[in-house]
């Protein structure tokens, strides 16, 4: 067993500035919970006070039952994984694995057992003899986490582990993670700012703000249902485009819906648009046919991105701006006026204090 519980918990500075507010959550055993959300949200402070690095000002932290305020980080059953990796420069790949072994007078056959089993599980067993300058980012990672797995934790807490990491590795750092959490089935607790990074990792997002927890929930109920204005906005890309209720054509809707929300993907041609394929071939898009009840707007295409299947426009409407986005469809030349359309169903209401309203 390795869950975690959080009760109450808050962290004041010595100048009485609150970074975590009332926090209380529950990590299970075994998942892989992301905590994500902005620079100095609280989420890599929550990490270090489960790691035992911060102290918590009031509330409990609890391991398995056991509460670990008063507990030395050592003796907590965790193993951290820092965003620098942390790693000695003059010993080598093998040095780095063993060395916390060696201080908690682990024996030579099992520290050389452990040190075997884990970096082939890493892909590192060819490069134990090599230092840390002579390792790729990915490789200097892949050292940071076999040091921690050769400790048996009960936790791995990682603190935006794969930010120093180009685009390409950092996906494919995402999949191997993935993949090794499934492995070893032992509790993972991550935090990133990368919301892709949140969503296809996790099986539960924690949501912060300002100190405070916005939402918690498995990433498609964070993106589907969002709790309120800030979680729907921070979660998606292109993010979600919300606008006060009376700039909007008239709807019929709840009295406390004081903003309307709705993500780019929901956006469809309400008419036909000739546009052209990647061949240069002309080609009309595909048009949906409005229901009464349905945002109906008039826009010009003010910015488009070709991402392959995906095209991504910014439109301007009486409104404001809008983004939206379609997918195997032929490509709308900047300037042209369209007609666009959101079905009811797929609006999302916030009251005047951006609370989630349900219609």
């Amino acid at each position: 067993m390795s869950a975690i519980e959080l009760h109450h918990v808050r962290k004041i500075y010595d100048n009485d500035v609150a970074v975590i507010e009332d926090m209380n959550l529950e990590i299970s055993d075994g998942s892989f919970t992301v905590l994500v959300g902005p620079s100095g949200c609280g989420k890599t402070t929550t990490l270090r006070m489960i790691a035992g690095l911060e102290d918590i000002s009031e509330g409990d932290l609890l391991i398995d039952g056991v509460r670990m305020n008063d507990v030395d980080p050592g003796d907590r059953g965790v193993a951290m994984v820092f965003q620098n990796y942390a790693l000695y420069p003059t010993m080598t790949v093998r040095g780095n694995i063993e060395f916390g072994l060696i201080n908690a007078k682990v024996p030579k056959d099992e520290r050389d057992r452990r040190i075997e089993e884990f970096s082939r599980i890493v892909g590192l067993s060819d490069y134990l003899d090599r230092r840390p300058s002579q390792l790729s980012g990915g490789q200097r990672q892949r050292v940071a986490l076999a040091r921690a797995m050769v400790k048996h934790p009960k936790v791995f807490l990682m603190d935006e582990p794969l930010s120093n990491l180009d685009a390409k590795l950092r996906a494919q750092m995402r999949t191997e993670l993935i993949a090794l959490h499934q492995r070893l089935g032992t509790t993972f607790v991550y935090v990133t700012h990368d919301q892709t990074e949140a969503m296809s990792m996790a099986t539960k997002i924690v949501l912060m703000n300002n100190g405070r927890i916005q939402q918690a929930d498995e990433p498609l109920a964070i993106y589907g249902d969002p709790a309120n204005r800030f979680v729907a906005q921070f979660i998606g890309v292109p993010t979600m485009n919300v606008f006060e209720r009376g700039s909007l054509p008239v709807l019929d809707l709840p009295d406390r819906a004081v903003w309307v929300g709705f993500r780019p993907s929901r956006v469809l041609f309400a008419e036909r648009v000739v546009g052209s394929s990647p061949s240069g071939a002309r080609e009309l898009t595909e048009a949906h046919t409005p229901e009464h009840g349905d945002l109906i707007f008039d826009a010009a295409i003010s910015i488009r991105e070709i991402m392959g299947s995906e095209i991504v426009y910014q439109a301007r409407a009486g409104f404001g701006d809008v983004s939206f986005k379609t997918f195997n469809q032929p490509q709308v030349e900047v300037g042209t006026r369209v007609r666009l359309c959101v079905d009811f169903a797929s609006l999302y209401l916030f009251d005047a204090d951006e609370r989630r309203v349900v219609a």
